[in-house]
């Protein structure tokens, strides 16, 4: 790939398609399933309503994650929730490897957030490095009052 009459290659051209999608603004949601008495959670902001009828969703999960096996079971009750623009510290302990919480931690980011969706796994498709998930909706809730988290140009807002 030539840019500007220079050939682009490598991590020269990973970076750069990673600088043109940041250029793509998001929300920032959170996807947490319990894990026997704990619960584990990731940050994700590549998510997307797929279809009305049935409710489907899709984000996408990292290959290389250490959670990926916890986040593609079935028959698993999995959270998606919108974050909040006062929900930042979340969204950065849940990218993180301390990933882990109790009860209460859980209850403070769901009464902090825009909302949340109960969803179960429906499909995922391997996709280059990356897993596309798709979730059936089973339920979901509206938070009033907040504001969202916005991710642009890898920094929040």
């Amino acid at each position: 790939m030539k840019e500007h009459g220079i050939e682009l290659s490598g991590v020269n051209l990973k970076n750069k398609f990673i600088n043109c999608l940041s250029l793509f603004t998001t929300g920032i949601t959170s996807i947490i399933y319990k894990k026997e008495s704990q619960y584990e959670g990731i940050t994700v902001n590549s998510f997307a309503p797929v279809s009305l009828k049935p409710k489907i969703i899709m984000w996408c999960l990292d290959k290389t994650s250490k959670s990926k096996k916890n986040f593609l079971r079935k028959n698993v009750i999995y959270k998606i929730i919108f974050l909040s623009k006062k929900q930042k510290k979340i969204s950065k302990k849940l990218a993180s490897t301390n990933n882990t919480f109790n009860k209460l931690y859980l209850n403070n980011i769901v009464k902090e957030s825009l909302g949340y969706l109960e969803c179960k796994l429906y499909k995922t498709y391997n996709v280059g490095d990356h897993y596309l998930v798709l979730h059936k909706v089973k339920s979901f809730k509206i938070l009033k009052g907040k504001e969202p988290l916005i991710f642009f140009k890898s920094n929040y807002f």
